[in-house]
């Protein structure tokens, strides 16, 4: 049996954060353009990102950053709080899109082209910052932390995982997920 590292249990749910990613740019293209879509698609993609994704942000910001901060870690010349950075402004962009979502619900003018640019906004920051975590942050981990220091974070991340979000609802969210991609992306 191979071991699974702390990096593996965060790549697999860059995975479907993706997907989510995906699904939420292209709810933002149908909106921009004038489209109708329903609001529960807005309220479970907010969902989602609010609690899957932001699950996610804080296992790093708990666990991982932690870890590699106590080694000094400079990655290519990215400082830890620029991830940590990253993250608010996710959090600030999702908030955004929550009220905007609502606005959308109620019928308020405009309010679906406002949830589309906070959307698109949120998609882009956050895909790149996946994407660096993967090219620097998660390679940096790999190299720092010995494997017997990989499997204990990859416990304590699973930990976390059952303590906050249960295995049901985290394979609820990653079927939203899948369902949604099915039903909007081509």
């Amino acid at each position: 049996m191979s071991i699974v590292t702390a990096t593996d249990v965060l790549v697999a749910e860059h995975r479907v954060i993706l997907r989510m990613l995906d699904v939420t740019r292209e709810l933002a293209h149908l909106l921009e353009v004038g489209a109708e879509v329903p609001a529960e698609m807005l309220d479970s993609v907010a969902e989602f990102l609010r609690v899957f994704g932001d699950e996610h942000h804080r296992k790093e910001e708990e666990f991982l950053f932690p870890v590699l901060g106590k080694r000094g870690a400079s990655l290519n010349s990215l400082a830890l709080d620029t991830f940590q950075r990253e993250h608010d402004r996710a959090r600030v962009l999702l908030r955004k899109m929550a009220d905007a979502g609502a606005a959308y619900r109620e019928g308020r003018p405009n309010a679906d082209r406002k949830w589309g640019r906070f959307a698109s906004e949120y998609a882009a920051v956050l895909r790149r910052h996946l994407d660096k975590e993967q090219d620097v942050l998660y390679p940096a981990a790999e190299q720092l932390l010995s494997s017997d220091e990989q499997t204990k974070l990859a416990e304590a991340l699973r930990q976390s995982s059952q303590e906050d979000v249960s295995r049901e609802r985290q394979r609820r969210f990653s079927e939203m997920a899948d369902s949604l991609a099915a039903e909007l992306l081509v």
